[in-house]
């Protein structure tokens, strides 16, 4: 129980972050995992607003 509250509080964390830190973070990221970890954050929060 205590990851899962750990994961959606880092989830919760990434969410703050505005869509053009998230695309600095794309841009920045070494591996395709992580360039599409900031992409669905990007789409998500392109989604909210």
């Amino acid at each position: 129980m205590g990851k899962i509250n750990q994961q959606n509080s880092l989830y919760e964390q990434f969410l703050k972050y505005s869509y053009w830190d998230l695309k600095e973070l794309f841009k920045k990221a070494k591996t395709k995992e992580e360039q599409d970890f900031y992409m669905d954050l990007s789409n998500r929060i392109l989604q909210k607003e």
